[in-house]
């Protein structure tokens, strides 16, 4: 995780997720991009270098003003939080430009403050943070309050466990190994999908032995939903980070199946870590 791309609206929220990805970085010598993204109406069109199309017949002084305003904030928040940082202002769509840039400059990690929708101009919406989790082909890690004091010394994995592996837990493993914490891994056992404690235990032991973890936990929980269990456990253990696959359900699919990814994004106020389970 040499590189992190941290989406800012100047929001007390952008300040959440600013904190935690210099404490990340820090800790594992990342770099950091700020990024602000500047909606644009629909007739506005731009060039394919990204800049402002210039036609005459639509007026986009408000824009150009937008941009130079929101240089001159990234530059202060750059200052404020880690000078080292590099930054970017670019028109568009708030997530397609962030996976745009996630893909184009091989971003490892994106970190950003959610809040639940009050508005449809709200920037870094929940909403947001659950599309880039469902189609980011990197990790994306969340969070909805201050955690500016948090250590980093508890982080569960939830998994089905199903199977003796976790597709590309790797990058949570990395954030383990880099803060010295101890890995939880956790299943949730609930009265519609039930697995044997000594196949879970068993698939959980070849992860162990795989990922080469010495300081790790294992825990089966019963609950009647998921997402509930999670959240239980994690209170329970005060765990300082979730980790947790997503399919990157899209379309009907997600509407039929739901995501228990998302619903732990926009519920729990504890940093969440997602990472996709299969390859794009």
């Amino acid at each position: 995780m040499k590189k992190i791309l941290v989406p800012i609206d100047f929001s007390k929220v952008s300040a959440y997720g600013t904190t935690l990805a210099v404490k990340i970085a820090n800790y594992m010598k990342s770099e950091i991009r700020f990024v602000h993204v500047i909606n644009l109406p629909s007739h506005i069109l731009l060039t394919p270098e990204g800049e402002l199309f210039e036609d005459g017949d639509f007026d986009t002084s408000v824009q150009k003003l937008q941009k130079e305003k929101a240089l001159l904030n990234l530059d202060d928040w750059k200052s404020k939080y880690f000078p080292t940082a590099t930054t970017s202002v670019v028109y568009g769509h708030v997530n397609d430009t962030i996976l745009g840039l996630i893909k184009k400059e091989n971003f490892d990690l994106v970190v950003m403050g959610t809040h639940a929708v009050s508005g449809l101009s709200e920037f870094l919406s929940h909403t947001h943070g659950e599309y880039l989790a469902m189609h980011s082909t990197v990790p994306v890690m969340t969070l909805k309050c201050d955690r500016s004091d948090m250590q980093i010394k508890k982080i569960v994995l939830a998994s089905s466990f199903k199977n003796p592996d976790v597709p590309h837990a790797e990058s949570l493993v990395k954030l383990v190994n880099a803060f010295n914490a101890k890995l939880y891994l956790l299943r949730i056992n609930t009265p519609t999908d039930f697995i044997s404690d000594n196949q879970i235990y068993k698939n959980m032991d070849a992860f162990i032995e795989k990922h080469g973890i010495n300081n790790v936990e294992k825990a089966i929980y019963n609950d009647h939903h998921v997402e509930d269990g999670i959240v239980h456990y994690v209170a329970q253990e005060d765990i300082d980070i979730i980790g947790i696959g997503s399919w990157q359900r899209t379309g009907l699919n997600k509407l039929i199946n739901g995501c228990v990814s998302s619903d732990l994004l926009n519920h729990v106020f504890k940093p969440i870590f997602t990472f996709k389970l299969k390859d794009a």
